[in-house]
């Protein structure tokens, strides 16, 4: 089996001390297949700055190990979701004002949803609930802080973009119990450039006991598509 070192860096959270789910998905779909779709299973939270080992099983599964223990695996995918367009951006401007995870809570400092992250440090995707609607909104603006060399927003933090907002949509507002990314199935079709401002449209797809099914989807402000995944959310208590 051919094996690799892959290192997430403690900037990349989501909860404290762990890697952000959708950028560690999308650090693993690069690997797997940077074009098509790609499923990650997370199994276990991701250490981070920690060395640890992405082996090659087979074909096309990939399995992310520290030491013994298995943290996740990616393989190819299908991806079919019907993505509800872009959405009234006042409204969404509305929502990213007071959206994101506040200084109570566990991901006040997540590379994603974190409000206590500075600008070009954090993603910055603060969004919320429209409402009384499984739906949520938040707007993204791409930093160069996050661009890679052929001047785009690099492909784990696309992924990033699409983690939180599934949450957001798919769980109660009145349940205050924690939901962790347990899985991404994803595909990046285009990539912004930094300063092309963005929104990030996440909405219910369905809830089976304490899992919860979303789905998300990256646009520009002219309605491009850039990005969707389809996500499955573990309540915890």
């Amino acid at each position: 089996m051919q094996q690799r070192s892959i290192t997430i860096e403690g900037r990349f959270n989501g909860p404290p001390m762990s890697g952000n789910g959708g950028y560690v998905a999308g650090v693993l779909a690069q690997h797997v297949d940077p074009h098509g779709p790609v499923e990650v299973t997370l199994r276990a939270p991701v250490p981070v700055d920690t060395p640890m080992a992405l082996v090659r099983d087979g074909d096309a599964r990939h399995l992310l190990k520290h030491g013994e223990r298995l943290i996740c695996d990616a393989r190819p995918a299908k991806l079919d979701l019907q993505p509800p367009g872009v959405q009234d951006w006042a409204t969404a401007e509305r929502l990213s004002a007071a959206g994101g995870s506040e200084a109570d809570s566990d991901f006040h400092q997540c590379l994603v949803c974190g409000r206590g992250r500075a600008v070009g440090d954090g993603l910055r995707v603060l969004g919320q609930r429209v409402n009384d609607r499984p739906m949520s909104l938040s707007l993204y603006m791409p930093h160069a802080a996050h661009a890679d060399e052929e001047g785009c927003i690099g492909v784990p933090f696309i992924w990033g973009t699409l983690d939180c907002p599934g949450a957001w949509a798919v769980q109660e507002p009145h349940d205050a119990r924690t939901a962790m990314t347990g899985r991404m199935t994803g595909q990046v079709f285009s990539r912004p450039a930094p300063g092309e401002p963005c929104m990030v449209v996440g909405w219910r797809i369905g809830a089976e006991g304490r899992k919860l099914f979303a789905g998300t989807a990256l646009y520009t402000k002219a309605g491009k598509l850039c990005a969707m995944a389809a996500t499955t959310w573990i309540v915890v208590d």
